[in-house]
């Protein structure tokens, strides 16, 4: 789906910010779909804990006015952002002529963190700064933003080594759902606690697709329901720490088995 496309959120606004908002964009309507299904299943009060706005459209079609701190890439683990959806990063983030830049920023950041190679199921924060450019201009003259829907970062969540069919990995999603909530409340927290004003700024609206559908071919239904159940037990660990802190096997075993359900996911 490729035109403009109405979104849709939920009605009640929330009143519990555990996690952050969360614009939802799926190009096909299974996909979001499939989420408030999910959502429906196993957390209907998700939308109490995040205000999620649903863009059935491409990235190019995301409203100029919409406002994103974090844009989300479930890249490969070698930070390379130049297929299918990290494409469509790279064009919109990096100036006209330099392709290339986005990857450069994300690879210099997986080096320092993870030498050269983030483990799938990881999330990694890289900011997106231009040394206070705003925009560029193309050999012909066209100027090109380069801080579209005022994105500061980019969360790197890679679902793959290499770009390719990753249905063996049964909690990929879970994993990197659950290592993308954590690694914002860390970012967060740092920047609350810093004592200087610095220039960086919390996360709290995120710009999320779904997770290895493409060429990692997990279903919608899986994908969803991984997605929704890491936000459900994330939110349950924070708003539980004295269990979440010491937990005992009989609540491990009780949170894997609501996980393990979603292997078998096929629709």
């Amino acid at each position: 789906m490729s035109q403009p496309a109405a979104n849709s959120s939920s009605a009640a606004q929330p009143v519990d910010r555990i996690l952050p908002d969360i614009h939802l964009l799926c190009m096909d309507s299974k996909f979001s779909d499939a989420f408030e299904d999910a959502a429906a299943k196993h957390f209907p009060e998700i939308h109490s804990h995040s205000k999620i706005t649903v863009f059935n459209c491409s990235l190019k079609y995301l409203p100029e006015n919409v406002r994103v701190d974090g844009v989300v890439s479930p890249a490969n683990s070698y930070a390379r952002l130049d297929g299918a959806f990290d494409d469509a990063l790279a064009r919109a983030y990096g100036p006209r002529d330099d392709y290339g830049w986005i990857t450069r920023k994300a690879q210099k950041v997986v080096y320092e963190k993870w030498r050269g190679f983030a483990p799938p199921g990881t999330c990694t924060v890289v900011r997106l700064d231009h040394d206070g450019k705003t925009a560029s201009k193309d050999s012909n003259g066209h100027v090109h933003h380069l801080n579209p829907w005022a994105t500061e970062y980019l969360l790197l969540c890679p679902t793959m080594r290499v770009p390719d069919d990753v249905r063996w990995d049964r909690e990929v999603v879970y994993e990197c759902v659950w290592s993308l909530l954590c690694a914002i409340d860390e970012h967060n927290r740092a920047v609350r606690n810093t004592s200087s004003s610095g220039d960086e700024r919390e996360i709290k609206i995120i710009l999320m697709t779904p997770f290895a559908t493409g060429i990692g071919r997990v279903s919608p239904k899986k994908w969803a329901e991984q997605c929704v159940l890491a936000m459900k037990q994330y939110v349950e660990a924070v708003r539980n720490p004295q269990i979440w802190s010491s937990l005992e096997w009989s609540k491990i075993v009780e949170d894997h088995e609501e996980v393990q359900a979603t292997y078998a996911s096929q629709a």
